[in-house]
């Protein structure tokens, strides 16, 4: 059976300095457009090479807050590393790897005291504005719904990509920071926004994400067997946490798994189910291959671990009396254009029964609507999604004072770019709790 330990070790301070000795320092570097939030690369690495951590440390906070975490997760060859010139030799300079090296020597600071600020959620886009924030000085409170922070970084992306150690590194850094974290704390049941501000917070960020998963709406989708893929992540971390029993956990040795989805979601809760015995694991989408979201690392090692994909293919129902015995499996035409939209129609007459023991369904995921409905003067669109301004301040949203940024204001994306959200969102914040004193 495939185990959770970290698949990847970080550099040694020896092999960080001949890493960084590899760079060529370009004078038009590649790597820093290659980077979402670009990060001060070159010249971090420059820093490493000459010993000076601290100075290294300093570059890469001014543009990014959590580099345990992206040092992990970020699609780097898609990103800087495949931009670095010697990229194209196959000798790419391993920036992840410096970045993980620097991480793990981060040291903590004294900060000054300013107003109080709430963060709702402590995923990466809540970490971002709380430590970018502490590092201004002000009081921050983080809120998490969940028995410990950390967001989709600890109950949504596996152990084997982001051992929780990592996570509460970093989270102990913010810590460090002066940032308190209040978990267990539901906002919009167990307090409102508008107790909040009653208590003495002068700016509220939302950052809850999207943990409300969508439904198949297939026949079926009732029975014994069926599971939404981020209810079984989560429920995976519970029980490595010893928060829930091992009987708790959805998939057994053996069963035969088919995963609705073909997502980055969708491909962990399916190498998540190899990890447990599943005896065969199937992935199917309705897009073609090329058009499939999940990144091309993370589907290369999924189909090297065992897990099978089938395109242009979907389940339409799902068998069984009480609990699931198979599924139909429908092929899908390739997207056609449809005006300024496109469709993906079925072809007639393809269905195929699949023989499984359980069904993940991973096909997006919507926010919750318990802050909205608690709270007045706050908008949404159509899909329950928060709406935010970009003027006067990046991220406000209807309600003064009240900040959204990450998958609670669109549909979800990557790490980084709820970090890059997060930072542009925290300067909104300084810059808003500073006009109130003009």
């Amino acid at each position: 059976m495939l185990d959770f330990d970290e698949l990847e070790k970080s550099f040694s301070e020896q092999e960080a300095q001949a890493e960084a000795a590899r760079c060529l320092n370009c004078g038009n570097p590649k790597c820093v457009p290659g980077c979402p939030i670009e990060n001060r690369i070159p010249e971090f690495i420059q820093a490493i090479k000459a010993g000076n951590y601290a100075e290294a440390i300093k570059l890469i906070n001014a543009r990014s807050n959590l580099a345990v975490i992206c040092a992990r997760v970020c699609p780097h060859s898609d990103q800087c590393e495949g931009a670095c010139v010697l990229a194209k030799k196959g000798e790419g300079v391993r920036i992840s790897k410096l970045e993980r090296f620097l991480a793990d020597k981060e040291m903590e600071l004294s900060l000054r005291v300013k107003e109080k600020v709430a963060v709702i959620g402590s995923g990466p886009a809540g970490l971002t504005v709380a430590a970018l924030l502490a590092h201004q000085g002000y009081r921050i409170s983080v809120f998490e719904a969940r028995p410990l922070p950390g967001g989709v970084l600890r109950y949504g992306i596996p152990e084997y990509r982001l051992p929780k150690t990592m996570v509460d590194k970093q989270i102990e850094i913010i810590r460090a920071l002066g940032v308190r974290f209040e978990t267990g704390v539901v906002i919009g049941e167990d307090i409102t926004l508008d107790q909040l501000f009653a208590m003495g917070y002068k700016a509220v960020f939302i950052a809850t994400g999207t943990g409300l998963a969508r439904k198949l709406e297939a026949e079926g989708e009732e029975l014994t067997g069926v599971l939404q893929a981020v209810y079984f992540l989560e429920t995976v971390q519970l029980v490595r946490e010893g928060e829930l029993p091992p009987a708790h956990l959805p998939v057994r040795r053996g069963d035969r798994v088919v995963v609705v989805g073909a997502g980055n979601v969708a491909v962990d809760a399916a190498r998540t189910a190899l990890r447990f015995g599943a005896g065969e694991v199937l992935c199917v989408d309705i897009v073609e291959e090329q058009q499939r979201r999940v990144s091309d690392r993370e589907y290369q090692e999924a189909r090297e671990e065992g897990v099978n994909f089938r395109f242009q293919t979907g389940v339409v129902r799902i068998h069984g009396e009480e609990r699931v015995t198979g599924v139909s499996l429908q092929a899908f035409h390739p997207r056609q254009p449809a005006g300024r939209d496109s469709v993906i129609l079925p072809v007639a007459d393809s269905h195929r029964l699949h023989p499984c023991d359980k069904v993940i369904i991973a096909i997006g995921q919507k926010p919750f609507a318990r802050i909205v409905a608690t709270t007045t003067g706050l908008k949404t669109n159509e899909r329950g999604y928060v709406l935010t301004s970009e003027a006067p301040f990046y991220g406000m949203t209807s309600r003064p004072g009240v900040f959204a940024a990450g998958d609670v204001v669109h549909e979800p994306q990557t790490v980084i770019l709820a970090m890059r959200e997060g930072r542009k969102v925290a300067e909104a914040i300084d810059t808003y709790l500073k006009s109130l004193h003009l």
